[in-house]
């Protein structure tokens, strides 16, 4: 600027103008510094939220039980009290993403051969769990990843539903004597390919490839890697590919067994899946995700009132030696804790299982777990809800994420945020009966018969959890509980999960408050094997406080005083009792 002003003459500086072509190049360094200093600023990142484990989700609850959802999934902290977290405060508007947030897509196969997707659906959930090791890193949670598998949706839309910045999407070309990988980082905002690469590998060299693309994705996110972090995203990685293969096709057969639509018998489907676990640790010793996978055809074998004694006891010893395994490869020590809390409820032995069952909660976040659910119904629902928020946050498309949440909630005596989490669900993924029914259940607890009433509808027919919501709503209206119950059993659709029903059987003895039936069923339970995990479990899911007298279940009876955990559960039906109500 001074040189477009000012000339250096013998005399001094003078205030007259340079030749023109001095202004012309003077003028052209003006545009070009102001256009640097402008692509400088722009590829400044933008400043991301507070740390938190699993991302941030939002909820909103405003107004006397109304819920209004924010745009993207459930925010506000929670504190947990001795009576649960306090509601979550009121909020508004979008959460960016923190810059190092990405989701795995599933790699498409391009091998012309279909046994090829479980190859490529295996690498991307190889990929996300190296990446998942990485310090600083927000990783989407594979269920919710997964649910993009096959569709054409805009990445824009894909980060703002996974609350993510970052996409990772690639392809697999994979034959019996050359593998082609291709991946690329995009950054979701405006479409821009942060990063790509195309591997030509030998179509064993699995381990490699993914570890060199998580390496290279964490780069492009400005996260330095350091040898401990290297090693532990190579421990954590399945070294034969055919083990990976085989997991993918038990993962399949495990989600089609949990979905009436795709099994109509749960236990049968769980079998061919634990068919498929079994051979990925032949070939994988140390395949701790198969071993505890395999674990949940034996939980259902023990719960269901159909097996046979002899059945149960083979299902806990399997159960049993599965979770030492699983327990002793898992790769970190949360996910070791999740293990082990398993683990003793299937023993004869719960001593500690209060503190452990609590500790485990906390350290949860994005981990499936299969028996934390007890913990609701034993005053350890303030600690479920913080973990399922976080659950949530990290794999928003997962409805047994948004199911739970909405039961610790419930259990936490937080309807209003029962009701926020079940609106999140049906806004991202539509409605599920296990969600439509803690809907029901936290509108009858804050008095809204009508809407609780019109919601039934929404349940399946012939389905456990259509017979709840209505017991419940039935019970608040004073109407024919017995009636109900008994007329119920013609209409249930008992082949894919029969167990649940045992669950609307105890919730109908406990609104009629039927201690005699109640304390018949609970001795019957308790005389077989895994008799105390079952009446925990029947507890945690009827929400109806104690049912029976622990007398009646001496072995529960001894098991619990030795947990530390405390009796009576809380119970979310007081009130709706026969002789509490008046009901004829």
């Amino acid at each position: 600027i001074l040189a477009w002003f000012l000339e250096r003459t013998p005399e001094g500086l003078k205030a007259e103008p340079a030749p023109q072509g001095n202004k012309r190049v003077v003028g052209a360094a003006i545009v070009l510094a102001a256009l640097a200093v402008g692509w400088y600023l722009r590829g400044q990142p933008v400043a991301e939220q507070g740390p938190s484990p699993g991302g941030d989700a939002r909820w909103t609850v405003a107004g006397a039980g109304k819920a209004e959802m924010g745009p993207e999934s459930i925010s506000g902290s929670v504190t947990s009290t001795a009576t649960g977290p306090s509601p979550p405060k009121i909020d508004s508007g979008p959460i960016s993403a923190p810059r190092r947030s990405v989701a795995v897509l599933p790699f498409v196969n391009m091998s012309g051969d279909a046994e090829q997707e479980y190859f490529a659906d295996g690498l991307s959930e190889e990929i996300l769990n190296s990446l998942t090791r990485i310090d600083g890193m927000q990783v989407a949670g594979r269920t919710s990843s997964f649910q993009f598998k096959g569709k054409n949706e805009d990445l824009r839309s894909i980060g703002q539903k996974l609350g993510v910045a970052s996409v990772l999407e690639g392809s697999v070309r994979r034959g019996k004597g050359a593998m082609r990988i291709t991946a690329q980082l995009i950054r979701v905002s405006d479409g821009i390919h942060v990063w790509s690469q195309t591997y030509d590998r030998a179509p064993d060299d699995t381990l490699a490839v993914q570890l060199d693309i998580a390496e290279h994705v964490a780069s492009a996110l400005d996260v330095v890697l350091d040898d401990v972090q290297r090693e532990r995203m190579r421990a954590s990685g399945v070294q034969n590919v055919e083990a990976f293969i085989a997991f993918q096709k038990g993962q399949r057969l495990f989600r089609d067994a949990h979905d009436p639509e795709r099994s109509s018998n749960l236990i049968a489907t769980l079998r061919l899946a634990n068919v498929e676990f079994a051979r990925a640790t032949s070939l994988e010793r140390d395949f701790a995700a198969a071993y505890y996978m395999g674990t949940d055809l034996y939980s259902h074998i023990v719960l269901t009132t159909e097996t046979s004694a002899a059945e149960r006891s083979a299902a806990l010893d399997a159960a049993r030696r599965d979770l030492v395994l699983a327990a002793r490869y898992a790769h970190d020590a949360p996910t070791r804790a999740l293990i082990e809390v398993d683990r003793q409820l299937i023993s004869d032995d719960w001593r500690g299982l209060a503190v452990r069952l609590k500790a485990a909660t906390i350290t949860q976040e994005c981990r499936q777990a299969s028996w934390l659910l007890i913990g609701n119904a034993f005053g350890i629902a303030g600690e479920r809800l913080v973990s399922m928020r976080k659950f949530m946050a990290c794999d928003p498309l997962s409805g047994l994420a948004v199911q739970q949440a909405a039961a610790a909630a419930n259990w936490a005596g937080q309807p209003d945020v029962a009701l926020a989490v079940v609106a999140l669900g049906e806004a991202t993924m539509g409605g599920s009966d296990s969600t439509s029914m803690q809907k029901v259940r936290a509108l009858v607890t804050l008095g809204r018969l009508d809407e609780a009433r019109s919601e039934l509808p929404s349940l399946s027919a012939g389905s456990a959890e259509r017979v709840i919501g209505e017991l419940v709503v039935a019970a608040k209206a004073g109407a024919d509980i017995a009636g109900m119950s008994a007329g119920s059993r013609d209409a249930r659709h008992l082949g894919w999960n029969p167990g649940y029903w045992e669950v609307a059987d105890v919730l109908a003895e406990s609104l009629l408050d039927n201690r005699a039936a109640s304390n018949r069923r609970a001795a019957e339970i308790d005389a077989v094997p895994g008799g105390p995990l079952k009446l925990a479990v029947l507890l945690s899911l009827c929400q109806c406080g104690a049912p029976f007298d622990l007398d009646a279940a001496p072995n529960f009876k001894a098991r619990l005083a030795e947990s530390g955990l405390p009796w009576p559960p809380v119970d979310l039906i007081a009130g709706l009792r026969k002789k509490e109500t008046g009901a004829p």
